[in-house]
């Protein structure tokens, strides 16, 4: 039925729109494909068909579309701020979204092993001072030749041992320190580096164990977007690739994953945003992933490419000759299609539109 519409407006504009251009079509004949399957236009043809025409060109790339995204935070750029030690929190001092110093404090927490902790450092430091006092000593005796020299090296030796557990314990409590004004017992949790807070996971009475996570800094403003593609394009996918975010937005593909994820089945592909971009981590969007273009790729507009039967078919004009030319699409966006066909090349001029009027008149085997 769509067919012998084709046919009828085809015979209509042909004739200069039905009425009035009777004489002018008879001067014309209509439109035959030889025996290469090609049709002869006039320009007037042409004009009343409303086929426009535009140059192919080489194409830079490929663009794979609709690839559904997730924003993240880079691996090199967030912490884990975790409670070194079992407790109860007793009081939440920041919160998501707001930007802290390197040593501040962000939560305060209740903990005996913290209390035990803090009484080993207190023991370690008066034994390491009475280990020191007694090195100097006996380095003094052997000065002057009152004890072995083996007396001497044996007091260094524990003052040095006494000195590594001060160190050690110092180290222990390097992210705390006992809260101001609180209750015995309680202890500030401090924050490792500057940064912004990204989450909280901790409220007032809850209790940890150790080596909990509280809270996730972020250390600056960019973020990644995360997405998989399929895994034909495995040979194609490499880092350094462009991809697209809506509002214009570009991104450099960093790493591409070594294995197929098993939920989606796809390559995980990991990119760069620049930190201006106005995203959110956990923001969900649809990405578009620019493969280098293979040798021949022509950039057409899609509306020139028609489905023909599994493949795709475009028109070429060479002077007043139409053809038809099977491509094969390897990518597009919507508003252009990168193509590959025998014979194409750069600069021809592919119907822009009118292309199913072509086909009706010279069809493609």
């Amino acid at each position: 039925m769509r067919s012998l519409y084709l046919v009828a407006l085809l015979a209509c504009l042909l004739l200069q729109g039905c009425g009035g251009g009777a004489q002018e079509a008879a001067e014309e004949a209509p439109p035959q494909a030889d025996a290469q399957g090609r049709i002869t236009l006039s320009q007037t043809q042409i004009q009343n068909l409303g086929i426009t025409t535009i140059a192919a060109k080489p194409a830079d790339a490929v663009p794979i579309t609709g690839l559904p995204a997730l924003m993240t935070v880079p691996l090199s750029a967030s912490t884990e701020v975790t409670l070194p030690y079992a407790g109860v929190v007793t009081k939440v001092l920041v919160d998501e979204g707001q930007s802290v110093s390197k040593g501040q404090p962000m939560l305060r927490v209740q903990s005996r092993e913290a209390v035990a902790v803090q009484a080993e450092l207190a023991r370690a430091n008066a034994e390491a001072g009475l280990a020191q006092q007694q090195a100097s000593r006996d380095a003094q005796l052997l000065k002057e030749g009152l004890i072995a020299q083996s007396r001497s090296q044996e007091s260094a030796a524990r003052a040095a041992i006494a000195r590594a557990s001060v160190a050690q314990a110092s180290a222990q409590l390097a992210q705390l320190r006992p809260a101001r004004g609180g209750v015995p017992g309680e202890f500030e949790l401090l924050a490792p580096q500057t940064g912004r807070v990204l989450h909280r996971a901790v409220k007032p009475g809850q209790s940890l164990d150790a080596l909990a996570s509280a809270f996730t800094l972020l250390e600056g403003d960019e973020l990644d977007v995360e997405f998989n593609v399929p895994l034909s394009l495995r040979e194609a996918v490499t880092p350094g690739l462009t991809v697209q975010l809506p509002g214009g937005v570009q991104a450099k593909a960093v790493a591409v994953g070594g294995d197929a994820d098993t939920g989606a089945q796809g390559l995980r592909v990991r990119a760069q945003v620049a930190p201006d971009a106005g995203l959110l981590p956990g923001q969900q969007l649809e990405v578009s992933l620019h493969l280098a273009a293979p040798n021949g790729a022509l950039q057409v507009p899609a509306s020139a490419v028609m489905q023909h039967g599994e493949q795709h078919l475009l028109y070429v004009r060479e002077g007043n000759l139409w053809r038809g030319v099977k491509v094969t699409v390897l990518g597009g966006d919507g508003r252009v299609s990168i193509v590959q066909g025998d014979g194409l090349k750069a600069g021809a001029q592919v119907a822009a539109s009118g292309g199913n009027l072509l086909k009706t008149m010279a069809p493609v085997e």
